[in-house]
């Protein structure tokens, strides 16, 4: 097997700068942070369709070509941008955050969407809420608690031991069937017959 190679130290230009018509990041469009994500009893990325993941960075994607005024201005009522004032959470707010300044950006009507606030440029991603447990509908299942996170593998450890369990009784067998066939086969042992 192969070392893993030692990263080569550069010149102090880490990133190089694009070439013509390459990517160009915009300016002064809204940028993503997750430093301040929390997960809570209902706000959680556990018990999502497959697809939210998918769905999620389709919209950061689509959402970071546009300004924050832009957004909060209702221009895009696809995001249904709007801040939380008159909500009422069903977990406590971040330490520091108060309703007014705490944001929705919807994925979608099915799908629900993400919570967090603006800093400048920057929205800080405080909730995941694909559940909609902020405004729980009974449409989309009311109030509901995120189960506990689940591993990813967990189906395939799942049957590891079940199979584990079944070859060890086989094994057994197995013994049992050879002490049979000894005694068969051992004219001291055989039973009578």
């Amino acid at each position: 097997m192969g070392r893993i190679p030692k990263a080569k130290k550069t010149s102090s230009d880490i990133i190089p700068e694009p070439k013509v018509g390459e990517f160009h990041p915009s300016e002064g469009t809204i940028k993503f942070s997750f430093e301040a994500l929390e997960r809570t009893e209902y706000f959680n990325l556990d018990m999502t369709c497959p697809s939210w993941p998918s769905d999620l960075f389709e919209m950061l994607k689509e959402v970071s070509k546009h300004k924050v005024n832009e957004l909060i201005s209702g221009r895009f009522r696809k995001y249904r941008v709007h801040n939380h004032e008159n909500a009422n959470p069903p977990s406590d707010l971040p330490q520091g955050v108060e309703l007014k300044d705490f944001y929705q950006i919807r994925l979608s009507t099915a799908k629900g969407g993400i919570h967090g606030v603006f800093y400048e440029n920057v929205f800080y991603v405080m909730w995941l809420d694909p559940l909609h447990n902020m405004y729980p509908d009974d449409r989309f299942g009311g109030l509901r608690r995120i189960k506990p996170p689940s591993n990813c593998c967990m189906e395939r450890d799942e049957e590891i031991l079940k199979l584990q369990a079944d070859l060890d009784k086989a094994k057994q067998e197995a013994k049992d069937w050879e002490k049979i066939a000894e005694e068969y086969t051992d004219p001291e042992k055989r039973p009578e017959s």
